[in-house]
C-alpha cells in the first residue's frame, strides 16, 4: 500500500513506462514533490508546481522580481517583452480589497486644481470646468470695464474697508437680502441663514452677478443637500439629484473661498452652518 502512495510523492519510485500506462501523467511539484496531474509551470523560474504552490509567493520564486519590475507601456499594458505570471491568473483578493478601500477613503476633489488631476474629467460636462469658465468670462468682463480685481471682489465679496460708505452699503445689501429672501417658512428666524444664489445655467453666457443673484434663506440645522433641494424648489430650478443616475444632470453648489481666493465645491454632506449670512453660492450642473 505504501508503494502505491509513494507514486504520488516520489516519481522516482514509479514503475517503468511499459508497466504504468495511464499513471505516467502529471509532474512532481518542485517545492513539495507532490505529484500533480495538472501542474503549473512558473514563467520566471521555469519550474513545475502543484496547485498549492503555483503563485510566486507560494513557491518563493527566486525570480519574482522580474514580475514586479515589469515596466508598463504608456497605455497601461505590460511591455511586449514581458510575460504574465500565474499570479495574474489567481490574483490576491486581500490586496485588491485593501487597494479599493484606500481609494474609497481618499478625499473627494473640492477645488478646481484638485480636479485637474482626477480621472473622468470630461470636457463640457465637468462642473468644475464649467464654473471655471464662468468665472473667467466674468473676470474678463470686469477687466474690460476697468473694474478688475481678485475673484472674491468680483463675485459679491466686499473689501475689508471700514469706511462709512462701505458699511452703509453692506447694511443695505443685507437688509435687501433679508427682506426678499425666499425659503421654507417653517424655518425659525433664529435658525435662518440668508444667502445669495446664482444659477450658472450656461457658463458661456455673460451674466451680471449683482442683477442675477437671488435672495434665499436656509436652515443652519440642515445638511447642504437639503438646502440645495429647498433653494432649487423656491427658485424653480430643475433638480433631479435624488432621482437621476446621470452625473452630468446633477446640481452642485460652489462658492469662492476667500482665504485661498479660488472656487470651491460645497459638499452635500456638509452642515449648512458652514455658510454665513451674505455669502454668494453658485449652482452648477455637471459631473464632479
Amino acid at each position: 500500500m505504501s508503494s502505491v502512495a509513494n507514486l504520488f510523492i516520489d516519481k522516482t519510485q514509479s514503475p517503468s513506462k511499459e508497466d504504468q500506462g495511464i499513471m505516467d501523467i502529471g509532474k512532481n511539484c518542485s517545492y513539495c514533490n507532490q505529484l500533480d496531474f495538472l501542474p503549473f509551470t512558473c514563467e520566471f523560474c521555469k519550474k513545475t508546481y502543484c496547485s498549492n504552490h503555483r503563485t510566486l509567493e507560494q513557491h518563493n520564486c527566486p525570480h519574482k522580481d522580474k514580475f514586479y519590475n515589469q515596466a508598463p507601456k504608456q497605455d497601461g499594458s505590460l511591455s511586449s517583452k514581458s510575460t504574465i505570471s500565474s499570479k495574474s491568473l489567481f490574483p490576491d483578493r486581500d490586496a485588491d480589497r485593501k487597494l479599493i478601500d484606500a481609494r474609497l477613503k481618499s478625499p473627494e476633489p473640492t477645488t478646481i486644481k484638485e480636479t485637474q488631476f482626477r480621472v473622468g474629467d470630461v470636457a463640457g460636462t465637468n462642473a468644475f470646468k464649467k464654473f471655471q469658465k464662468f468665472l473667467n468670462i466674468q473676470r474678463d468682463k470686469k477687466s474690460s470695464s476697468g473694474k478688475g480685481g481678485s475673484i472674491s471682489r468680483l463675485f459679491g465679496k466686499k473689501s475689508s474697508s471700514t469706511s462709512t460708505g462701505t458699511s452703509t452699503s453692506k447694511f443695505a445689501d443685507m437688509a435687501k437680502l433679508k427682506k426678499y429672501a425666499q425659503g421654507d417658512a417653517k424655518v425659525t428666524l433664529s435658525d435662518r441663514i440668508y444667502i445669495w444664489c446664482v444659477y450658472v445655467k450656461d457658463p458661456n453666457v455673460e451674466m451680471d452677478v449683482e442683477q442675477d443673484k437671488k435672495p434665499v434663506f436656509i436652515s443652519k440645522n440642515w445638511v447642504i443637500g437639503k438646502s440645495l433641494d429647498s433653494i432649487a424648489e423656491k427658485l424653480r430650478i430643475s433638480n433631479i439629484n435624488n432621482s437621476t443616475t446621470k452625473a452630468d444632470e446633477k446640481l452642485n453648489i460652489f462658492k469662492v473661498d476667500e482665504a485661498k481666493n479660488e472656487p470651491k465645491l460645497v459638499k452635500t454632506s456638509d452642515k449648512s452652518s458652514i455658510l454665513r449670512n451674505g455669502d454668494v453660492i453658485y449652482l452648477v450642473r455637471g459631473v464632479i
